[in-house]
């Protein structure tokens, strides 16, 4: 063995013998109190515009992590998702038999997400337009799911009520 090679070995076995006696930060032992400070409740409103049902799919479950990170926080939340645009397409239980064909899994994760999220306090609203311009009919949503006349309305009122906004965009 070259004297180089031996070095080069000692070097590696150096390394993770550090990285193996480092101590791990798990996700359990990880906070928010930087951000969150001294608050004990929050308001929030997600505008939710994704286009794609797996990526729809991916983010309600990281808001359902949200909202339970919140509680581990000790935070109480006070939040609602307003669907605008093509994401009303995947929050019905008649979708489009092209959709249904390319996305029924994901559909299916996404209305148990959307349940979970109600269980959890979160109020959902879809906006009426958007439900017009994509031919939805309201009376399809997910149970649980409020029409409004307008999701930019809704935003607004919210918004102006202390509610912060958290984008959900493509």
């Amino acid at each position: 063995m070259t004297r180089q090679w031996s070095r080069f070995l000692q070097a590696l076995s150096l390394a993770l013998t550090a990285l193996l006696l480092a101590p791990s930060v798990s996700a359990e032992s990880l906070d928010n109190r930087a951000a969150i400070g001294e608050l004990e409740n929050v308001k929030a409103v997600y505008d939710v515009r994704k286009s794609n049902p797996n990526a729809l799919d991916m983010y309600l479950k990281a808001i359902i992590t949200n909202v339970e990170n919140l509680e581990k926080e000790g935070v109480e939340a006070d939040l609602v998702m307003v669907f605008i645009s093509h994401s009303v397409k995947f929050i019905n239980t008649k979708p489009e038999i092209e959709t249904e064909a390319d996305h029924g899994e994901a559909l299916s994760s996404i209305a148990r997400s959307i349940e979970t999220l109600q269980e959890l306090g979160v109020r959902i609203e879809a906006c009426n337009g958007a439900t017009r311009a994509f031919g939805v009919d309201n009376d399809t949503l997910l149970p649980g799911i409020e029409p409004v006349r307008s999701g930019f309305i809704s935003l607004m009122g919210y918004q102006n009520n202390g509610y912060a906004l958290v984008p959900v965009y493509d």
